[in-house]
């Protein structure tokens, strides 16, 4: 009997166990109440580690926020809907002007006689340079064959062609004066025949593929000028060789 009450009050009071439990609830509890609480950053700090003492708990360690300036915020964070610069596209408009310089300065020092001397203009748009030869310089009155003077230049321009990547394209114009021959039934065959005749004679230049190249009539629906004047016609008489701006110019 006596060794029995001796092994009862060798153990932990009972009470104890009970007494755990409610410091683990309500250990538990202040946790909840402290997670859903908008706490002081500095005043969790020095109230922390006394907590954390009471429960025989190790030192809390705290880690200092990363600071981010709005200024580097800017230069991270991508706005919605913004978009990255396209370099490629400044790229391509780069390689484009210098390629578009460099075929000028060539048809310049080619045809330096023809400009000089207004039988040909330089006309230099955003996509393409175009050519252009008054019809009397290049063709006799209501005829499609072209004149002996002109065979040279046409053939300085095919070797300029050639050196290019670009899509060539001829055009014939005439004024509004109607024309009914054998050969030509009316300014629409007559404009399309010059245009032709022009192609057959630059791709008889070997480096200048016929996949390149094309020719179109327009009669006088695309005048320069109104055709109320025998100047104003001669204006208008004319054929337009037109090479897009390629990306590269060979040079010899």
């Amino acid at each position: 009997m006596a060794d029995k009450t001796k092994s009862r009050r060798n153990g932990a009071p009972a009470w104890l166990m009970t007494f755990a439990d409610l410091m683990a609830l309500l250990f538990a509890l202040f946790v909840l109440i402290l997670s859903f609480s908008d706490v002081d950053s500095d005043s969790f700090k020095r109230n922390a580690g006394p907590i954390a003492a009471a429960f025989n708990q190790p030192q809390p360690v705290f880690m200092n926020p990363i600071q981010i300036s709005p200024q580097s915020k800017s230069q991270v964070i991508q706005q919605p809907g913004e978009r990255t610069p396209d370099t490629s596209s400044s790229n391509n408009n780069y390689l484009k002007e210098v390629a578009r310089n460099k075929l000028t300065n060539l048809i310049k020092a080619t045809i330096a006689r023809e400009l000089s001397t207004d039988m040909l203009e330089l006309i230099i748009e955003d996509n393409r340079i175009i050519m252009r030869f008054p019809a009397h310089s290049a063709f006799r009155a209501g005829d499609a064959n072209l004149t002996p003077s002109i065979v040279p230049t046409m053939d300085r321009i095919a070797d300029i062609l050639a050196r290019t990547e670009g899509r060539v394209t001829v055009t014939g114009h005439t004024d509004n004066s109607p024309i009914s021959t054998a050969q030509f039934r009316s300014n629409w065959d007559l404009s399309s025949a010059r245009a032709v005749s022009v192609i057959h004679r630059l791709l008889r230049h070997p480096g200048l593929s016929p996949k390149r190249v094309e020719a179109s009539g327009r009669a006088d629906t695309q005048p320069l000028v109104a055709n109320n004047s025998a100047e104003n016609r001669v204006r208008n008489r004319r054929v337009e060789i037109a090479v897009e701006i390629p990306t590269s110019v060979t040079a010899r």
